[in-house]
């Protein structure tokens, strides 16, 4: 079908099979793209310009040209926004925070490359079945990167990110849009990546729509803004999403300081495209530019609302209801725009469908041939499971529990046991099969020899009224095996942690621990003196002191592992796999460890992540792990130990197996960089990662480099400077203690600025 669609269209658009006839230059693929472009703009009309700065771009018939929608989501494999398409299925990876726990940005980008492929397949299709329009959640763009920073476990969409720290959150970031964005061929973008949300944005959901942040300019280039530079520079990410917050710095004058972020000319004009050089598409929020009209009361009317948008650079207003059709032709007729603005928002958007090869003969495109094939296909059902099973975490393991053997009696317990919505988490796909953790260990252990009760109604577990049969089926068992946790009934998008789920009518249960009666529910069953193991499924972390007291002698923590999650569980507690994901947040006590919410300041007491928290011991650390099996380090040198500014140094180590089962390990490196006078600095901060697979008894040599930007500090002015002093650089598998630890201190002679390096 989609072969004779492709011989169709070429028929019908205008362009022919074989390249040649081309009615209008723009058509002749031959020609450089901004040339095209320019060709195309000079005939186009105003209302046709105006018309594609809008997500549900028309069609231009008399050019060919066929309508676009841009609304797509890929943040963990495609999204479908519309429900079901037939008989189709396609993976569905595990949510970001999971791959962030992988420490691996090798995998993340054949991720990245997966979704890639099965997101071409259905744009194929999609426009095969309909005359070459592009509906919603079938186009060559898609919403992902979220390269946010997951400041605070409070924040509802901590599951799309990759964690709290902006040196992970960069590696995966560009990783997964060089996936998405780079192909076969090299003059073509396979799927256009988006970098989320731009500038700031983790919270609070509640206030999203009128939101201002205040932030320090140190605290926006140090922590809030390395992952959205790093996808621009090295990623050459195509589009670029404005937030509905504003963002305020609190200790300069910049341009339109204070404003909505799609009419903030300093993020989105002098940082991003200025600074940072940025010549994609900036792509609003859904309903974005109109929310900078209200709620945010920012302008008086909408046309002044369309005006200050793409006076900012904000080409495209995303929404169903827009401002920019309605009213960005009325204010170039008041004089607020410029048609030049309008032409330049217009040479972006039409340069990036250029590059996509939306305009170019069908057999031109290789892209354009991927079809059902691909979608579900073996590779990325292995590719999916190896994503779940590297993701999977090791909290606790008290005396070896395990892995379990399969010659035991089980009982599966637990609100998250056998529910296939809490592996997809957000966003997710149409998978083919979803494999529950209940079912993963079936097919291990035999039904038989699995006895499974819930415990609770749902995941708000509001009652105790169902434990009386997860008792019992624990009672027939070994091991109890709970699967506990929360879902995006609990922390979604427009959904924050911020609320207490009763038990037995009591609402007094603490918000980041286990929702409702489950906690209870664990007691119920650890105290009948059977070995008891926690899988927890979450996106950001869970509380609670039964985590480290002893109540359970093991922990792992899954995040919302994807469609082969359950099967991916299974594996790790029978020992098939063995588990190497590191934590990649922080886990707290409790919000008396946390700031005020709606505070963006990093170093606000007791301080925001690892980074700049200084308070009392937490009950896992990021970075933090276990295995199956053992490593040791040794012979830790540096290339140089005296260093001029401007100069890399290299480390190298030997890491070996010194356990008795093959295992990934992840090397971590860690910098503390010397103390300043006047703005804070991080107390340590993640500069390298490699995750390695071993065998017992192998030693692999582990090389670093540690260029200029990795030893500089962002001062007050948001500058980067490499400072004068000892810096201290740790490296092991997970972070340092620094009381205890010994690491490799270099001395940097002199103070210098980044960017005269």
């Amino acid at each position: 079908m989609l072969q004779k669609y492709l011989l169709f269209l070429c028929i019908v658009s205008g362009w022919t099979c074989h390249g040649q006839g081309f009615k209008y230059p723009f058509q002749n693929y031959e020609l450089p793209v901004d040339q095209r472009v320019e060709n195309l703009l000079s005939l186009m009309t105003q209302e046709e310009k105006i018309y594609q700065t809008w997500s549900m771009s028309p069609a231009i018939p008399r050019f060919g040209i066929k309508a676009y929608n841009w609304r797509s989501n890929c943040l963990h494999g495609w999204s479908s926004s519309v429900g079901t398409w037939g008989n189709l299925t396609w993976t569905v990876f595990p949510e970001p925070i999971g791959l962030g726990a992988t420490f691996n940005s090798d995998l993340i980008r054949l991720v990245g490359i997966a979704t890639a492929d099965e997101g071409r397949a259905l744009h194929n299709i999609g426009i095969a079945e309909r005359n070459g329009d592009s509906w919603e959640a079938q186009g060559i763009n898609c919403f992902a990167p979220n390269v946010n920073l997951l400041r605070d476990p409070r924040w509802g969409r901590g599951q799309e990110t990759f964690g709290e720290d902006p040196h992970l959150i960069s590696r995966m970031g560009v990783a997964y849009t060089r996936g998405l964005q780079e192909g076969d061929d090299p003059n073509y973008i396979k799927i256009a990546a988006c970098g989320k949300h731009y500038a700031l944005h983790s919270g609070p959901e509640s206030e999203r729509f009128y939101f201002t942040v205040n932030v320090t300019l140190h605290d926006i280039f140090d922590t809030y803004m390395p992952a959205m530079e790093a996808v621009i520079k090295e990623g050459k990410i195509a589009t670029m999403m404005p937030a509905y917050s504003g963002v305020r710095v609190t200790d300069a004058h910049v341009p339109t300081n204070g404003a909505p972020d799609p009419a903030n000319v300093y993020v989105l004009k002098e940082v991003a495209r200025e600074m940072y050089g940025f010549k994609g598409v900036h792509i609003s929020d859904n309903r974005a530019v109109e929310f900078v009209w209200n709620p945010h009361n920012y302008t008086q009317t909408k046309e002044e609302c369309a005006a200050v948008c793409i006076n900012a650079t904000c080409d495209m207003d995303l929404g169903y209801d827009a401002i920019y059709p309605d009213y960005l032709g009325k204010a170039i007729s008041q004089g607020m725009v410029q048609e030049k603005t309008l032409d330049e928002s217009v040479r972006r958007i039409m340069k990036l469908r250029f590059q996509l090869g939306d305009f170019d003969p069908l057999w031109k495109v290789p892209y354009q041939w991927l079809g059902e094939g691909v979608l579900n296909s073996p590779g990325n059902q292995m590719l999916n499971l190896r994503s779940a099973l590297e993701s999977i975490v090791l909290l606790r393991n008290e005396k070896n529990v395990l892995p379990l053997k399969k010659n035991i009696r089980v009982s599966v317990i637990g609100p998250n046991a056998n529910d296939t919505d809490v592996l997809l988490g957000n966003y997710p796909g149409v998978p083919a099969q979803i494999i529950t953790p209940l079912q993963g260990i079936i097919s291990k252990l035999g039904s038989s020899n699995v006895h499974f009760a819930s415990g609770c109604q749902d995941i708000f577990c509001n009652t105790s009224s169902q434990f009386s049969q997860a008792v019992s089926a624990a009672k027939n068992s070994e091991v109890a095996i709970l699967f506990l946790g929360i879902s995006d009934d609990i922390e979604d998008e427009g959904l924050d942690r911020v609320y207490s789920y009763p038990c037995d009518g009591v609402p007094t249960v603490p918000k980041l621990t286990l929702p409702g009666c489950q906690e209870r529910l664990l007691d119920e069953i650890s105290k009948l003196g059977i070995p008891t193991i926690v899988v927890l499924l979450n996106g950001a972390g869970i509380s609670g002191k039964w985590q480290v007291d002893g109540t359970v002698p093991a922990i792992l923590e899954a995040f919302y592992p994807g469609a082969l999650g359950g099967q991916a569980i299974a594996d790790v507690l029978f020992g098939d796999y063995t588990p190497g994901g590191k934590m990649p947040y922080t886990v707290f006590n409790g919000e008396e460890d946390l700031p005020n919410f709606t505070s963006y300041e990093m170093d606000l007491h007791p301080g925001r992540t690892y980074r700049y928290y200084r308070g009392s011991k937490v009950l896992f650390p990021f970075g933090y792990g276990l295995s199956y099996t053992r490593f040791q380090f040794s012979s830790v040198t540096a290339s140089r130990l005296v260093v001029e500014p401007c100069v890399q140094v290299e480390f190298k180590l030997n890491v070996s197996n010194v356990g008795r089962v093959e295992g990934d390990v992840v090397v971590q490196l860690y910098v503390v960089v010397p103390r300043q006078m006047g703005f804070p600095v991080p107390r340590i901060q993640l500069e390298g990662f490699k995750r390695i697979p071993t065998f017992p008894g192998e030693d692999v040599q582990v090389e670093f480099k540690l260029n200029p930007r990795q030893l500089s500090t962002v001062n007050e002015k948001g500058e980067r400077w490499i400072y004068e002093g000892m810096y201290h650089v740790y490296i092991g598998e997970s972070q340092p203690n620094l009381a205890s630890d010994v690491p490799v201190s270099i001395r940097i002679t002199s103070t210098k600025s980044l960017d005269s390096c």
